[in-house]
């Protein structure tokens, strides 16, 4: 896959502000873009493009089909969408502090927004990277 990744999230990999060298950065609420409850923090945010593609490879090892995982069925959580079983569309830029990937999904075909593996489901957060960095706190 080709990864062509949104300017901001380029500069924010390159940025200093953004390097975690302890720790993680925290939210500014306890609610995603949508204004859902959400309890994260963002733990690992990818140095390069070589990264990325290192981390969205994993992505389809990490989740594949058994018959749990793969189903269409949906059950309500905020933010909540389905199953993802073909990452073609997907790239994953970072991690939460537990090791949840959060990715960028372009699957709409339009700015790709950010979506979260929340334990047991997958999540969109925000409608775009822009507004996923504002949700943390950032240090100075």
């Amino acid at each position: 896959m080709r990864l062509v990744l949104p300017d901001f999230l380029i500069e924010v990999m390159g940025s200093r502000i953004y390097k975690l060298e302890v720790g993680s950065l925290q939210l500014k609420q306890e609610s995603d873009s949508y204004g859902n409850h959400l309890e994260t923090e963002l733990g690992h945010i990818c140095s390069s493009k070589d990264e990325v593609q290192c981390c969205t490879d994993a992505l389809k090892s990490n989740f594949v089909p058994d018959g749990f995982y793969g189903s269409s069925e949906l059950s309500g959580y905020p933010g909540e969408i389905s199953d993802i079983t073909d990452f073609s569309k997907i790239v994953c830029f970072g991690y939460s502090s537990d090791g949840s990937p959060f990715c960028l999904d372009f699957r709409d075909g339009h700015e790709a927004s950010v979506i979260w593996w929340d334990d047991v489901y997958w999540r969109r957060i925000s409608p775009s990277i822009e507004c996923f960095m504002g949700l943390f706190e950032i240090r100075s």
